[in-house]
């Protein structure tokens, strides 16, 4: 008899684990296999496609940043603009985010950002704006506008939506996994859930 109890307890503990296997995230559902795989990136590479100006970006860049501590050792997210050719707004942010990221002020200054063009309602699109922003931020003002100006932001933001059409995005924010997978909030529903997905990706990344 206790053979049997230990039997059947052993069967409802692998029947659990067998459910929770079952109700995890499911491709073509809650993730998406990229069509090409994006080569010469590393399989747990973690990339962010986002805007400055998209409300759903905004509400996933603490959780995001969050996550990215979390791991062990912490993983360094690669930022991409969104941008289509079509759409100057986000070619501006693109060179925002640019200009930034040569001063080497881009992951500091991301919710500032966030906060200046989503609660503040300040149009960051142009070289004078983005001038005064970075004034009232404590910036060196030269230097922004130095790197604003720069060919290397100029030229990183021509090639931004070539970039994006690479790891195959059409929204925003979407994470890209190991140039492989690819999933987002709007995908999945929520910002949390969304790094539940993370989570099992990035554990599976390398074997898949």
């Amino acid at each position: 008899m206790k053979k049997m109890i230990r039997l059947l307890a052993l069967s409802t503990v692998l029947t659990c684990l067998l459910g929770a296997a079952a109700t995890g995230p499911k491709e073509g559902e809650q993730y998406f296999r990229l069509k090409h795989r994006v080569t010469g990136v590393d399989a747990r590479q973690v990339v962010e496609v986002f805007w400055y100006d998209c409300p759903d970006s905004y509400k996933f860049e603490k959780p995001l940043e969050a996550w990215a501590a979390r791991q062990s050792p912490a993983v360094k997210v690669v930022r991409i603009p969104a941008a289509w050719t079509d759409q100057p707004d986000q070619l501006a942010y693109a060179r925002l985010y640019y200009t930034l990221d040569r001063l080497g002020l881009a992951e500091r200054e991301a919710l500032p950002v966030f906060h200046a063009v989503r609660d503040q309602h300040r149009k960051l699109t142009t070289e004078k704006n983005v001038l005064a922003w970075a004034a009232t931020q404590g910036l060196d003002v030269s230097r922004v506008r130095a790197a604003y100006r720069s060919k290397q932001v100029t030229d990183a933001v021509k090639a931004a939506p070539a970039l994006r059409e690479r790891y195959q995005v059409v929204e925003e924010p979407t994470v890209v996994v190991g140039g492989r997978f690819r999933t987002s909030p709007l995908q999945v529903g929520s910002a949390a859930d969304t790094l539940s997905v993370m989570d099992h990706l990035y554990r599976t990344a390398a074997h898949r």
